[in-house]
């Protein structure tokens, strides 16, 4: 026993020592290498204790050359496989939900005012994008999916999970997915969100707002529902919505002090951080709407919008440098205008890009300085505004063609734009359009459909609705006759300076309709009216003077005023020409009578 066993023994410590021998050269051939896997250590350790437990077998040596074989050609066929999509292996990881947009209609990877992605990187959704072309798709609300496959190029990628495939772009490391016109944005570690400039859900509010406020929404225009929306806004202390909410007050000529009340809200959007807010506090200025107008006050406050970011402030300098009334400018300046308006192009905000469209339509239409007119140019600058949905637009492409300006005068056709542009919220086209039906004009006459559009103008704070609305309710036309409703409407109108509104005021109160007989009151209406340059209020306030009505008889002040009604009347139109020619005749009979003398008449109306 002893003598068969002993060169076992032998052989079993020679074929340990060349093992061994094999090992150390092994060991220094991967350190020339420091990426071999722990896997492939483990794996020679298990072929190495396999080798000792067979060594009793007669093939021991062959055995080694196998084990010496392995080490040597398995760190080949231990790599991991790359992927066969390049695309796959740089995309995969895992992806934090950051925000959601459900009106992307433009661009959805970057966002405009009205598609703004609304922030919620609470955890509530994320991707998980593994490389092998599995993940997981996870929804608080509707809970996790897995993914089944998913494939990637260098700009898109397409999710599919059990019920449906979800395409998706990639820009600057963020992923936006679209899941049934549900923008979904995704954000991995390192990537910068602020790219789709996203939006808090209060600052969706606001944005929900202004579609309502220009008929953007699939729910259409409504101006009370806009002016809810800026209220919640403002109370969740969006800065911005003070802005609109002045645009609201500025334009609503139902409000007492409504332009206090909108300079109030200008103001209180600047103190907040809103940029916006000095650029709506510089058409205060501009218009001298509750403030003498100051041209150079508001070009500051326009050029400090556009520092601070308001990209409105452009083309609102760009208007100034049209109409000539920025400081130190001599004449208009189409081409710096354009030049203006061209940077409010640059603006992510739909408003901002939209109303400078509109600006460089108007240089095109009017012309300015070294810009000559071009109705092709305008309109095609206000197609590109029309088309992003702006109601102004469409009403400035009507009114061209309502009034041939440009183009030929088709009423149709403008009526046509009109009607868009109402759906849109636009108050002229509402005005404008409620006249064609009044008057047939490029329509079926239609008084009803003219009292609804014009109450519909007034509603939103028109001054020129709320007239139209007076005139309707105090001759019955279009509905029933009411001069408590005529005088609330024109009065609404007189808080606008809306001359001929003094007129129907002071008749409805010498006449006493609806109201108590009062002269006074009615005389201290027509020289109102007058005295904005209603021809109509002057021959009337004349003849309070002349008859003793409401005042004392005063010949020269009734001279005054019938000289003042013929020189503020157009006899161009039918209706001054009337008035025109009323106090003519009415300064002939004071000559006649002799209570005044010819040529203090000539020297009045003179």
């Amino acid at each position: 026993m002893k003598k068969s066993s002993f060169p076992k023994r032998i052989v079993t410590v020679l074929f340990a020592v060349l093992i061994c021998c094999g090992m150390i050269l092994s060991s220094c051939s991967s350190s020339d290498s420091e990426k071999e896997s722990t896997k492939n250590k483990k794996s020679k350790k298990t072929e190495t204790a396999e080798v000792i437990e067979e060594e009793t077998e007669p093939e021991e040596e062959s055995s080694y050359e196998t084990t010496t074989e392995t080490t040597t050609t398995e760190p080949e066929t231990s790599e991991t496989e790359e992927p066969s999509d390049p695309g796959r292996l740089n995309l995969a990881g895992t992806y934090e939900g950051y925000a959601l947009q459900t009106k992307a209609e433009f661009y959805p990877e970057k966002g405009t005012v009205n598609n703004y992605p609304i922030l919620k990187n609470d955890g509530s959704f994320r991707m998980v994008l593994n490389a092998d072309g599995t993940g997981t798709w996870e929804d608080a609300q509707a809970g996790t999916s897995e993914i089944t496959e998913w494939t990637a190029d260098g700009e898109t990628v397409l999710v599919t999970i059990s019920d449906r495939s979800i395409p998706g772009t990639i820009r600057n490391g963020l992923v936006c997915m679209n899941d049934t016109d549900m923008y979904r944005y995704y954000a991995q570690d390192g990537s910068d969100p602020s790219f789709f400039g996203a939006i808090t859900e209060n600052e969706a509010v606001l944005v929900t707002g202004i579609d309502y406020y220009f008929g953007l929404g699939t729910e259409g225009f409504d101006l009370d529902k806009a002016v809810s929306c800026f209220k919640t806004a403002m109370a969740a202390g969006v800065p911005d919505a003070y802005y609109w909410m002045g645009r609201y007050y500025k334009n609503s000529t139902l409000c007492i002090d409504h332009y206090i009340t909108a300079m109030d809200y200008f103001d209180q959007a600047i103190a907040l951080g809103s940029a916006y807010g000095l650029a709506g506090k510089g058409t205060m200025y501009e218009s001298g709407d509750g403030v003498d107008k100051d041209y150079a006050k508001a070009y500051e406050l326009y050029k400090q919008a556009a520092d601070a970011g308001c990209m409105l402030g452009f083309p609102y300098i760009g208007n100034l440098f049209r109409t000539g009334l920025v400081p130190g400018q001599s004449g208009a300046d189409g081409s710096k205008a354009i030049e203006y308006c061209e940077k409010g192009l640059s603006s992510r905000n739909w408003y901002d890009q939209v109303y400078s469209y509109l600006a460089i339509g108007v240089v095109y239409e009017t012309g300015a300085g070294d810009v000559s007119k071009d109705a092709t140019k305008a309109i095609e600058y206000y197609l590109k505004a029309s088309d992003m949905g702006f109601g102004r637009a469409m009403y400035r492409i009507g009114n061209m063609y309502d009034d041939g300006n440009g183009v030929a005068q088709d009423q149709a056709t403008g009526n046509y734009w009109f009607e868009k542009a109402v759906a849109h919220g636009d108050i002229y086209s509402m005005v404008n359009l409620g006249y064609n039906y009044q008057y047939a004009l490029g329509v079926a006459q239609n008084s009803e459909e003219a009292f609804r559009l014009y109450l519909l103008a007034a509603e939103c704070g028109n001054s020129v609705g709320a007239y139209d609305v007076g005139i309707l309710y105090y001759r019955g036309t279009g509905t029933t006759q009411d001069y408590s409703a005529a005088k609330m409407w024109f009065e609404a109108a007189a808080r606008e300076d809306y001359a001929a509104a003094y007129q129907y005021l002071g008749d409805i109160y010498k006449d006493g309709l609806g109201v108590t007989e009062n002269k006074q009151t009615a005389f201290n209406y027509y020289v109102e009216g007058a005295m904005l340059g209603n021809p109509c209020s002057a021959g009337r306030a004349g003849d309070c003077y002349l008859y003793g009505r409401g005042t004392s008889v005063d010949y020269y002040k009734a001279l005054d005023f019938y000289a003042l009604g013929m020189k503020k009347a157009n006899v161009s139109d039918s209706n001054d020409k009337t008035h025109y020619d009323y106090c003519q005749k009415q300064i002939a009979y004071m000559v006649t009578q002799g209570y005044i003398r010819q040529d203090q008449a000539n020297a009045a109306v003179g």
